[in-house]
């Protein structure tokens, strides 16, 4: 049986992870510019400084990080440090190591990395899940996340056959248990929402079956509220209404079939509830302003021009072996 958290990882198609190490000590302080795709790092050794929206979030070693945002971050050792940019430094090395400070008091070590989406996924990501989340090395799931980071950063690089099939996979997992984790309380969205039991069964009803003409009253069923209650809390929690989550629901269905399916219009507009290829293209213009089969095309060029620039990503920042990456627990 399909389950929200499921379906949404499926559809992200989260793929190319790029590593990446800052080794600091001193007064230091380094910077990333926005970019699409999601961002995860754990600090291994001593504690900094997260600066980005919102306050200064402090991390401590055995820390985990996810950013989902767009939005430019940096690290830093205080507030006040001016930053130096982190990509240009890494242009500048050829073993993907940022060293930053001449002495050697209080040194810092942070692992990260980053993995690109489907581009048609971004919007998706941002409306449904937290921009950030912080794991304390404390916290329940951290361990597991900390052996998967491990697997990644060898499968990453390492030269082995079936790589291509297997990072993809452990990068799902690692996603998955950050997404699931208890210590993740957004504000708002899908993640919120299966907390709630009541709007978690409407939530595992409509991802169980997209195809069934859902109202919102049968979705007030599904989860055993009255239909004024139901649109109340669902709107509140999620951050949208019912019929809006599941039309976006349904279009980022469409566009991933047109994306990667061979699928006819008519066919895809069975798989997402529409009983006629009429009447799923006049709401998929509605929702994107675009006919499907002009996405169709559109879709395509961006997922090849996607794949250009994550080979690209990769080849710049290539590691010559697997021994840079140091385990969690250097």
């Amino acid at each position: 049986m399909s389950d929200p958290l499921t379906d949404l990882v499926g559809l992200l198609r989260p793929r190319t992870a790029l590593w990446k190490r800052i080794d600091a000590a001193g007064e230091w302080s380094v910077g990333f510019t926005a970019a699409h795709g999601v961002k995860f790092g754990v600090l291994t050794r001593g504690n900094c400084l997260l600066l980005a929206d919102g306050p200064p979030l402090r991390l401590n070693a055995g820390d985990f990080l996810l950013l989902c945002g767009p939005a430019p971050f940096r690290f830093a050792s205080g507030p006040d440090v001016r930053p130096v940019e982190g990509e240009a430094l890494l242009a500048e090395v050829s073993d993907n190591v940022i060293r930053l400070g001449s002495n050697t008091d209080d040194p810092v070590r942070l692992i990260g990395g980053a993995f690109l989406l489907e581009p048609a996924d971004h919007d998706l990501l941002h409306h449904l899940v937290p921009d950030r989340i912080h794991l304390p090395g404390t916290a329940d799931g951290t361990a597991r996340i900390a052996r998967l980071l491990d697997l990644i950063g060898d499968e990453a690089t390492a030269d082995r056959p079936g790589a291509a099939f297997v990072l993809p996979r452990l990068v799902e997992v690692m996603l998955v248990e950050a997404l699931r984790s208890e210590r993740v309380t957004p504000p708002r969205g899908m993640l919120r929402a299966l907390r709630d039991p009541n709007l978690g069964a409407a939530l595992l009803a409509f991802h169980a079956d997209v195809r069934h003409p859902w109202t919102v009253a049968e979705l007030a069923t599904a989860a055993h509220l009255s239909r004024t209650v139901f649109a109340a809390r669902f709107a509140e929690q999620v951050g949208t209404t019912p019929v809006a989550y599941v039309l976006a629901w349904r279009m980022a269905l469409a566009k991933d079939a047109l994306t990667h399916s061979d699928q006819t219009i008519e066919e895809i507009a069975r798989t997402v509830g529409y009983g006629s290829a009429s009447a799923f293209s006049n709401a998929f213009h509605r929702f994107t302003g675009s006919r499907p089969g002009r996405d169709r095309r559109l879709l395509h060029a961006a997922g090849e021009a996607a794949g250009k620039s994550a080979t690209s990503m990769v080849n710049r920042h290539a590691t010559p072996n697997a021994g840079w990456m140091p385990s969690r627990r250097s």
